[in-house]
């Protein structure tokens, strides 16, 4: 059985209270960071990575020598001043590091594009109010195509890899958003499908334990359905060229504005370029006397 991954709070008796499980854990600050990765694995658990979400910009944030090797989803409201991060990028560039910047601020679109370009991942998390779709999808086809050397940047890269032009493709993991990949839990190991829901007390169950065979169990079975409820509804999304890889994640920002439509069919056809690209071709053959 291939059990979900668990997002949770570095609380050693939480991370105690079960076994043998991927752990993403959350902390405040990257200077815990060491201490959690430790205590996650100090549990018996395997260590996905440490998530830190901090208040702070990249640039007030310094990094501890001994974080080096672990793996990190920095959550940051915004790069900061790059003349103020100049002088630790290197150190930075050491980390198993990405940067996780919102995007319904501009600033942070070009900030990724910079730290992409100086040697640091980076990930776009699109805001909840309508995003800057144009500046998102110039960002996307730098960010794939561009021929100069830089730095992957999620979703994107996520995206071109796994896209099939058969078939249908989630990418909620990138942001530990898809109940198949991922549980979350709060301190008293309730379970939750997201992060938002855990914030809002949504809970699935008291405990992982109550869950027992993830896909089969209904709410995680219903959630990995739900894209099917926009054709039941006859949803404009559901005729939308970019469903396939959208999926109607973006429909509470769809009516009266196809940004995010014209953002995904250019997805789209950024995806199958790349494809082409690292598709090898067939040796041209000739006929043979």
């Amino acid at each position: 059985m291939n059990l979900p991954g668990i997002v949770c709070p570095d609380d050693k008796a939480l991370l105690g209270s079960f076994y043998g499980r991927s752990v993403a854990v959350r902390v405040g600050n990257l200077a815990r960071a060491p201490g959690a990765a430790a205590d996650v694995l100090g549990s018996g658990n395997s260590l996905h990575c440490v998530i830190v979400e901090t208040d702070a910009p990249l640039d007030a944030i310094e990094a501890p020598e001994h974080a080096k090797g672990i793996p990190l989803a920095v959550i940051a409201p915004s790069m900061g001043k790059f003349r103020s991060l100049a002088p630790g990028l290197a150190c930075l560039r050491d980390l198993d590091a990405r940067i996780y910047l919102p995007c319904d601020n501009p600033e942070n679109i070009t900030a990724l594009r910079v730290l992409s370009s100086v040697g640091i991942h980076g990930c776009a998390v699109f805001g909840k109010s309508p995003n800057h779709w144009e500046k998102l999808a110039d960002l996307m086809t730098w960010a794939v195509l561009g021929f100069a050397p830089h730095a992957s940047i999620e979703p994107f890269e996520t995206i071109v890899s796994h896209y099939n032009p058969h078939s249908y493709l989630h990418w909620g993991m990138v942001y530990f958003d898809d109940p198949q990949r991922f549980l979350h839990l709060d301190e008293l190991g309730r379970v939750a499908l997201s992060r938002p829901e855990l914030e809002q007390g949504n809970f699935i169950a008291g405990s992982i334990f109550e869950i027992g065979d993830p896909p089969r169990f209904p709410a995680i079975k219903s959630r990995a359905l739900d894209w099917q409820r926009f054709f039941l509804q006859n949803h404009p999304c559901s005729v939308c060229p970019g469903w396939k890889i959208c999926l109607g994640r973006f429909h509470s920002q769809s009516a009266g504005n196809q940004g995010c439509s014209a953002f995904f069919i250019e997805m789209l056809d950024v995806a199958r370029e790349y494809r082409k690209i690292k598709t090898p071709v067939e040796e041209r053959r000739i006929w043979q006397p």
